[in-house]
């Protein structure tokens, strides 16, 4: 089950990334072939940057694979590493879920206004960093719970 519902994370993805992307060339050809752009595709562009960003980073990327830092990581012991390792997935968790109420209240709030072109609400907008934000929690809640388990080697 995990494995189709992150399988169909990488189509939703795929598709944003196909947008941005099919966006993109109408732009250039309106642009420097018409000569007339239009004013949609770049706001189609940055919606979906956005969302492959956050949305990817919430359902696809794992938290290891995430910009760190390796050179003092790397070179600790395994049970220094796993120290570090708990005290920053315990670091996330509580930071994220302190701001969620805020992020989800600010997403919310931003519903009273619309984009300038296409006139999408800023709350379906901003709504994927509310998902990733929920997704950075759980993913490391995962983490966690297998780092203080008997297996925690491969979560290193």
């Amino acid at each position: 089950m995990i494995a189709k519902l992150k399988r169909l994370c990488e189509l939703i993805s795929a598709a944003l990334f196909a947008a941005m992307f099919v966006a993109f060339l109408i732009q250039i050809f309106t642009r420097y072939v018409l000569n007339d752009p239009l004013s949609w595709t770049l706001e189609v562009c940055s919606i979906t940057y956005v969302w492959i960003v956050f949305f990817a980073s919430a359902t696809i990327v794992d938290q290891r694979q995430h910009i760190t830092f390796d050179l003092l990581y790397k070179s600790l012991r395994e049970s220094r590493r796993r120290v570090l390792a708990i005290v920053s997935c315990a670091f996330i968790v509580v930071i994220f879920a302190i701001g969620l109420p805020g992020t989800i209240d600010y997403v919310l709030f931003a519903g009273r206004q619309h984009t300038l072109m296409l006139h999408i609400r800023l709350d379906l907008l901003y709504s994927c960093f509310a998902l990733f934000a929920l997704g950075a929690i759980i993913a490391a809640a995962i983490r966690l719970r297998r780092l203080l388990g008997r297996d925690w080697r491969s979560q290193l």
